[in-house]
C-alpha cells in the first residue's frame, strides 16, 4: 500500500487526523510486513533447497554424459553397464568412508575405556598402598606390644629367681600358678620314702 492511499481514509479530527484510527492501521500493517517477511524467507530457504538439487542434478547427468561420451545408441548396453559400476564405487566409496568413522568413533570409545581403567587402576594402587601401610603400621604395635609384654614377663622371671622360692613341703599347699612359666621343683626338694 502506498501513503496516497490513506488520504481521506482516517477522519479528521481538530489537530489531524484520528490517533486510534492511525495506530491500529500501523498495527495492522507492521501484522502483514512480518508475515510477508516469514513467508519472504520460507521461500529463500526454499530456492536454496531447490538450488542444490539442481546441482546435484546437474552433476550426475555430467557425470552421465562423461561415462557415456563416444559411445552410441548400439553400444548403450555397456554405457549402461559404466553407469552401474561408476554408482558401485560411489556407493563403495561411501560404505568405506562410513566403516572408516565408525571404526575411529570406535577407537575414540576405545581409548575412552582404557583412559578410565587406568585411572580406576591407578586409584586401586593407591588405596592398596594405603591398606598395606597401615596393616604394617597395625604389625608394628602388634610385635611393639608382645615385646613389651615378653619384656616384662622375662623381667618378672629374672626377679622371681632372684627371689627363690621357699621349698614345697607335702603338708602345705602348693603354690599357685596364674600364668607365665611352670616353676622348677629340685629333686632335693622331694620327700624321700612316701
Amino acid at each position: 500500500m502506498h501513503i496516497d492511499e490513506f488520504r481521506g481514509a482516517f477522519r479528521i479530527r481538530w489537530r489531524g487526523y484520528d490517533r486510534q484510527e492511525v495506530d491500529a492501521e500501523l498495527a495492522g500493517l507492521r501484522q502483514e510486513v512480518e508475515v510477508l517477511r516469514v513467508d519472504r524467507d520460507a521461500a529463500l530457504a526454499t530456492a536454496d533447497d531447490l538450488t542444490h538439487e539442481l546441482e546435484d542434478a546437474r552433476s550426475e547427468l555430467a557425470e552421465y554424459r562423461v561415462l557415456h561420451a563416444g559411445y552410441s545408441k548400439d553400444n548403450a548396453v555397456s554405457g549402461c553397464i559404466r553407469y552401474l559400476m561408476h554408482v558401485a564405487r560411489q556407493k563403495a566409496d561411501a560404505f568405506e568412508s562410513d566403516a572408516r568413522e565408525r571404526s575411529e568413533q570406535m577407537l575414540r570409545q576405545a581409548e575412552e575405556v582404557a583412559r578410565r581403567q587406568a585411572v580406576l587402576l591407578d586409584e586401586t594402587e593407591q588405596e592398596t598402598q594405603r591398606r598395606l601401610a597401615e596393616a604394617e603400621q597395625r604389625a608394628r604395635e602388634v610385635v611393639a606390644a608382645a615385646v613389651a609384654q615378653a619384656n616384662a614377663l622375662s623381667a618378672s622371671q629374672v626377679a622371681l629367681s632372684a627371689n627363690p622360692v621357699e621349698p614345697w613341703s607335702p603338708g602345705l599347699p602348693g603354690p599357685r600358678i596364674t600364668s607365665g612359666p611352670l616353676p622348677v621343683v629340685h629333686p632335693e626338694a622331694e620327700p624321700r620314702g612316701q
